[in-house]
């Protein structure tokens, strides 16, 4: 994999993004659409949050408002930050496991 490119979080997933537009982690539209339908609009619930206020912060003059934006702003993010690790990042990296005879015979102790 070049340098240039961001690796999907899936790792059974082979594609790639620009590391210009995505420097840390990326899940690629294909990944994104097998999550289930309310965590990817919990996710995008976040994401026009912050791009909301990242606006009003643009269009304020007043110090005191444009903080407390700030602080909004960062408690978004965190939130943000928290529903990709727990509910997009865990379950392409830790799945569930399948159904099958190494399962069963795990539960019952053989």
């Amino acid at each position: 994999m070049t340098e240039a490119r961001t690796p999907c979080i899936n790792p059974r997933c082979r594609r790639t993004g620009p590391a210009d537009e995505f420097p840390g982690e990326m899940i690629c539209g294909r990944c994104f659409r097998t999550l289930p339908e309310a965590t990817r609009k919990e996710h995008r619930r976040y994401w026009r949050e912050i791009k909301k206020w990242d606006r009003r912060i643009g269009r304020t003059a007043d110090v005191l408002k444009t903080s407390r934006m700030r602080a909004i702003r960062n408690r978004l993010s965190d939130q943000l930050n928290r529903h990709w690790d727990t509910y997009i990042k865990a379950p392409f990296l830790a799945p569930e496991k399948p159904e099958g005879l190494d399962a069963f015979l795990e539960e019952v102790g053989l």
